[in-house]
C-alpha cells in the first residue's frame, strides 16, 4: 500500500462525514429559520388585532422581551437537538 492509496483511505470516509454534515446543517438552518419566521410573524398578526392600550399595557409589563426569550429559547432548543445528531455522525 502506498501513501496516496493511505491517505485516501483516510480523507474519503472523513469529507463524506462533513458533507453530510454540512448538509444536514444548511437543511436544519433552513427549516429552523422558516419556523421562527413563521411563528414569530404568527404572534405580531394575532397581537395587532389587540386594542392600542392592551399594546401599551403588555409592553409595560415585559411582553416583548419576554416573547424575545421565549422565541430564544425555542431556536436553542431546535439547535442543539440537531448538533447532538451532528455529534453522533461525527463519532461513527
Amino acid at each position: 500500500m502506498n501513501l496516496a492509496t493511505f491517505l485516501l483511505g483516510l480523507v474519503g470516509p472523513l469529507a463524506a462525514r462533513w458533507l453530510v454534515s454540512m448538509g444536514l446543517g444548511l437543511v436544519t438552518v433552513a427549516g429552523l429559520d422558516l419556523a421562527a419566521g413563521s411563528l414569530k410573524s404568527t404572534l405580531l398578526a394575532n397581537l395587532h388585532g389587540l386594542p392600542a392600550a392592551g399594546l401599551q399595557l403588555g409592553g409595560l409589563m415585559g411582553l416583548w422581551e419576554c416573547m424575545g426569550y421565549v422565541l430564544g429559547a425555542v431556536t436553542f432548543v431546535i439547535t442543539w437537538n440537531a448538533a447532538k445528531g451532528f455529534w453522533s455522525l461525527a463519532k461513527k
